[in-house]
């Protein structure tokens, strides 16, 4: 009986923690539900019934065993005494038979809390196996959670290192970039010192030549005077441009050089400027007019440059990302047909990417009248034949067009392509301009400022 009194409070601290469980979790499935109506219709009949205590039920007993052995004698005696009256006998009957009915009741109500106990071991049994399915799914839903909120803490993580990343990388290039210009102001104010101080070292030379009375020495004084005068007026410009003091074309022009031609820059690079087209300025990176430079080459070459400077050429793809990589710089291409036809096409922006990026091209801001014909080509990685980063899936953009250039699928331009003396038909190795000439071109040039 004491275990079915603990039974009972057990079951009525169970019940109210899981109800308050199950409340707050909010869990919504038929399985939660079921356990819920058990627990309640359980809680109902443990409260609407007779809760009797340990005492209780040891009187019970006690009482169930006085009255076996009651019966018992009684039942005995009335086997044993055949010669009582008759009166007594029927009093003995009576008695025995009411000690009967009393004891088959009191059995009958033992039966009837033993099979509720049963029914309430065998419901505690299913709620058992109830609550360890929920605490499975629970388990389970909590392991779910989990995993999601690792999930989110790696991607957290992640764009924390990008950002770190390109904070520092934007500190490096801003450190970089003051150390340039203090580094470029410095050896320009030293150059053109230096440049002064032998200036005036002609002058004063020429004066002391000048002051010679020596009559004998006259015609040579004035042949010396008269080559120190062209030393003034040509060396210096000679001298400028020996001792690199340009960082590009455009410093050149600024500086008041017109000179179009090879031009050696301050970082040893040697450049073709144009410093008479449009205003001047011009750093020439390409250059086609005869055919005699072969341009299908590979990714290396391309990455360094090759030809000649004075002829055909191409500057070389990191070049053109160290120079345009920094700073805001324009495009120009300047095209002839064979018949004598002249165009030019102009981007206001224009930049090459580093290698690790297949040297991609930027351009934008279109004007001119060549028609645009580089649009396509832009946000485009070059391809050479042994290095394809097209977006042609059947093969390689360079190999098919005999040429090397910013390829998607595959051009609208291709001033890299095949050189020909003559109109070409078809036209898909040559070089071409498709939003102006539907041939061949016979030149183009390429340069940025």
């Amino acid at each position: 009986m004491t275990v079915l009194l603990k039974m009972q409070n057990s079951a009525m601290e169970k019940t109210v923690l899981l109800l308050i469980i199950l409340n707050v979790v909010g869990i919504d499935c038929s399985v939660s539900q079921g356990v819920v109506e058990r627990i309640r219709d359980l809680a109902n009949r443990v409260d609407s019934g007779p809760v009797l205590k340990d005492e209780d039920y040891a009187a019970v007993i006690e009482k169930l065993g006085e009255i076996d052995k009651t019966l018992n004698v009684s039942l005995g005696q009335r086997d044993g005494h055949v010669g009582v009256t008759r009166k007594t006998d029927e009093v003995d009957l009576t008695a025995a038979e009411h000690l009967g009915k009393e004891f088959k009741k009191v059995k009958s109500a033992s039966g009837g809390e033993m099979s509720e106990i049963a029914k309430f071991l065998e419901e505690f049994t299913k709620i058992e196996e109830d609550l360890t399915s929920i605490k499975q799914y629970m388990e389970k839903y909590h392991m779910i959670c989990l995993n999601n909120t690792d999930q989110l803490d790696a991607r957290i993580e992640e764009l924390y290192e990008v950002i770190e990343s390109v904070r520092k990388e934007i500190i490096q290039k801003q450190v970089s970039l003051l150390s340039e210009l203090n580094k470029t102001s410095r050896l320009e104010r030293q150059e053109f010192n230096a440049i002064a101080e032998q200036m005036a070292k002609h002058v004063r030379h020429i004066a002391e030549l000048s002051g010679k009375k020596d009559k004998t020495k006259q015609s040579e004084i004035n042949t010396t005077h008269s080559e120190n005068s062209d030393t003034l007026v040509n060396k210096p410009t000679v001298q400028i441009e020996q001792m690199n003091l340009y960082t590009s074309c455009k410093h050149a022009k600024i500086a008041g050089s017109l000179r179009n031609g090879v031009y050696k820059l301050r970082s040893g690079l040697e450049v073709v400027c144009d410093q008479t087209t449009d205003g001047g300025g011009w750093t020439v990176f390409q250059r086609r007019k005869n055919g005699e430079v072969d341009f299908y080459r590979d990714w290396a070459e391309y990455k360094n440059g090759f030809g000649d400077l004075n002829g055909e050429f191409w500057l070389g793809n990191k070049y053109l990302n160290n120079i345009t990589g920094r700073g805001d710089h324009g495009l120009r291409i300047d095209m002839e047909d064979f018949d004598g036809n002249k165009a030019y096409t102009k981007y206001s922006k224009f930049k090459v990417y580093p290698e690790e990026d297949m040297y991609k091209l930027h351009v934008s801001g279109y004007s001119g009248n060549a028609g645009n014909s580089l649009k396509y080509h832009n946000k485009m990685a070059f391809t050479t034949f042994d290095d394809d980063n097209d977006n042609y899936k059947f093969g390689n953009c360079a190999r098919q067009h005999r040429g090397a250039w910013w390829y998607d699928y595959c051009y609208y331009s291709n001033l890299n392509g095949q050189y020909f003396n003559k109109f070409l038909e078809p036209i898909n190795v040559g070089i071409i301009w498709l939003d102006w000439k539907q041939v061949t071109l016979k030149s183009t040039e390429m340069k940025f400022r």
